[in-house]
């Protein structure tokens, strides 16, 4: 069992950071129209010999942000951190020949140069995690966790019996959490907001023991008809919200009172091995 939670942590995992790339891709392409937004002012300033690099500059990081939400793979992050790499000894080197030749028209890149190598530093890290993520986990199980955390996204809880849904109590507190049975233990992964019916995307997923969670009864809200509770999960707790039929497949479920799902062929698979 302690071999199984452990496959499945690690693709919850690689999947929750697979879709923290679309934020990554975002940023390269904030990054990018920075870029081109500032080489446009100055081309009508002073004219294209001094705006050049920022344009070209701009163009390969919007390229790149394509690329990594196109591609989302170790190799693009890479391709995007040694970009900004070299865009940033680019800049910070032309601030020293400035320095030495005492030139200050070689200066003015210091600014980029820095955000630069700030986001060289964030992308490389963040492709050294994702790395090793992808060597410590298993392809079954991470292909596995990728169809169904999909369907637990794309369900309606009203539809189907096995999905619990609530939210998380408290000023700042964002998305909406989900639980549903796997074999012997309970998936729970918080989505984020949709906008415009669009987003949701898995943002943390964790398997847990079903023993290990439990939910105690708070009482009605002042307005409305959700409920307010006490979620422990291995022994932490979290106040929720949910609905009183939602509380009610959740007892149920917690007692054993409620239908497990059967179509787990995968588990014999991977203990296998």
């Amino acid at each position: 069992m302690d071999t199984k939670i452990e496959k499945l942590q690690a693709a919850t995992s690689l999947v929750a950071f697979e879709n923290t790339l679309r934020g990554a891709s975002n940023t390269v392409a904030y990054y990018g129209a920075f870029f081109v937004l500032f080489g446009v002012i100055f081309t009508v300033r002073y004219g294209l010999a001094s705006s050049w690099r920022a344009l070209a500059i701009g163009v390969a990081l919007l390229g790149e942000s394509f690329y990594i939400r196109r591609t989302r793979s170790p190799r693009a992050l890479w391709v995007s951190g040694m970009s900004f790499a070299i865009f940033a000894a680019w800049f910070l080197g032309s601030f020293v020949v400035g320095l030495a030749r005492k030139d200050p028209t070689l200066g003015k890149g210091i600014i980029a140069g820095a955000f630069l190598a700030v986001g060289a530093w964030n992308i490389l890290r963040s492709y050294s995690a994702y790395k090793a993520l992808l060597q410590t986990s298993d392809p079954v199980v991470n292909h596995y966790v990728r169809e169904t955390l999909e369907q637990m996204r794309t369900r309606s809880p009203s539809e189907h019996a096995q999905i619990i849904e609530f939210k998380k109590r408290g000023i700042g507190e964002k998305g909406t959490w989900r639980l549903q049975p796997d074999g012997d233990l309970l998936l729970i992964c918080q989505f984020a907001d949709k906008t415009f019916g669009f987003g949701g995307r898995p943002q943390q997923a964790v398997y847990i023991s079903r023993q290990d969670v439990q939910i105690q009864r708070e009482g009605d809200r002042w307005l409305g008809k959700n409920i307010n509770a006490t979620l422990s999960v291995g022994g932490a707790e979290t106040k929720v919200q949910l609905k009183p039929e939602m509380l009610t497949r959740l007892e149920s479920l917690l007692t054993g009172t409620s239908a497990p799902l059967t179509d787990r062929n995968w588990l014999n698979a991977t203990s296998a091995r």
